[in-house]
């Protein structure tokens, strides 16, 4: 198999299906900083929540990266999608169409109160499958 690129709709139907998936951001020093979270993704927007903070802080207006991925440990095969756009903060919405991310089944497994929510309108979804390609497989 070696490396395939999921079609479009592959990647969103993964993305739609996750759960658990880690955000990417940068400080103010441009430094990369990756948050696990769990999320919901529909109608263009990953939505997670979470406490004052770092991620939040980072969060709010900023270009993100969003990743999942998925390996299945006896074929050696695995996946990976990455969705890309822009977090807001829709804990206090302003349009009706934004406010309907509060209920979404979002279910912060970390402890602590998360009331803040972050969306991230989603611009570009990419994904890929690889594995041993058959070079690498043992006997061959």
């Amino acid at each position: 198999m070696a490396l395939e690129m999921l079609s479009d709709a592959d990647a969103t139907k993964r993305l739609h299906d996750g759960r658990l998936g880690r955000i990417a951001l940068c400080d103010r020093q441009s430094k990369p900083q990756i948050f696990p979270v769990n999320y919901f993704f529909d109608e263009g927007v990953i939505a997670f929540r979470t406490a004052p903070g770092t991620k939040l802080d980072l969060a709010r207006g900023s270009y993100a990266v969003f990743e999942i991925d998925g390996w299945n440990e006896e074929t050696g095969e695995g996946w990976s999608v990455i969705a890309k756009g822009v977090a807001h903060d829709f804990t206090h919405p302003r349009m009706a169409p934004a406010s309907r991310i509060h209920y979404w089944p979002v279910t912060p497994a970390a402890p602590g109160m998360k009331l803040n929510w972050i969306g991230i309108v989603v611009t570009e979804i990419t994904g890929r499958r690889f594995g041993p390609s058959p070079e690498a497989t043992p006997g061959s």
